[in-house]
């Protein structure tokens, strides 16, 4: 099973409680994270290997999304068939805890399809038609992308014209107009923007800016679990970094 993360130095901390939440379910996950380091600067709870992507040509400052929310690390989900050396791999934004093991996502068919991923709630914002996905939790067919000839158009459109959420607006426009998703259950990231389930695979703490401190979110009590060891630094986590 391969999980990537991606993240600007700025918020590497915030990325810990997701990565042990996954330590604790799913131990024996290969990881990959894009950074701006080549080693982070803690460390780890379980071995990842570390992808500095600070030079990369995909995302210009030029580009109209490089400068959104979002940042340039964002947009780069759409040329991961270029930067992860894998078939296929499950995406993980870092405000998500992990709550299940993971083996029945990461085994969906993806037969010709490019995504497997959540939709957002029906009404709310869909610029494409009448289903839009949220990419925060999404299993990727990096080798059906690759045979699609699919990252540079999506990166052009991501340079050229300017999306409010970037890259996962890319993925919609042109996932939902060739029929390149396949729907996951709700569980598997579940939050405002699309659902609630008596049993969470994936909590996703989405549509919070200050998800962080939030004490008003649903769910917080999985966030405060993986939270518990901030303080310390991660001292107690004994894992080698790679990459």
């Amino acid at each position: 099973m391969n999980i990537v993360y991606a993240m600007t130095h700025h918020v590497y901390k915030w990325a810990l409680p997701s990565m042990r939440s996954l330590a604790e379910h799913n131990p024996e996950a290969r990881v990959f994270i894009l950074a701006e380091d080549d080693q982070l600067p803690f460390e780890l709870p379980m071995p990842a290997e570390i992808i500095n992507v600070s030079g990369q040509t995909y995302f210009p400052e030029t580009g109209v999304n490089y400068r959104n929310q979002y940042t340039y690390i964002n947009l780069l989900k759409v040329r991961y068939p270029s930067l992860l050396p894998v078939q296929r791999v499950i995406h993980l934004d870092i405000d998500t805890i992990i709550c299940d093991d993971l083996t029945e996502i990461w085994e969906t068919d993806l037969t010709d399809k490019w995504v497997g991923a959540v939709p957002e709630y029906a009404g709310a914002y869909h610029p494409f038609g009448n289903m839009y996905y949220n990419m925060g939790v999404a299993v990727i067919n990096l080798g059906q992308m690759r045979a699609d000839n699919i990252e540079g158009r999506m990166q052009e459109y991501l340079n050229k014209v300017p999306q409010p959420f970037a890259d996962q607006d890319a993925w919609n426009k042109y996932g939902l107009a060739e029929d390149k998703f396949t729907q996951l259950n709700v569980r598997w990231n579940e939050g405002i923007c699309t659902g609630m389930t008596d049993n969470p695979g994936i909590v996703h703490y989405v549509c919070f800016q200050d998800w962080w401190t939030n004490r008003q979110m649903q769910r917080v009590e999985y966030l405060d679990r993986y939270k518990a060891q901030q303080d310390d630094g991660g001292k107690n986590e004994k894992a080698d970094q790679s990459g």
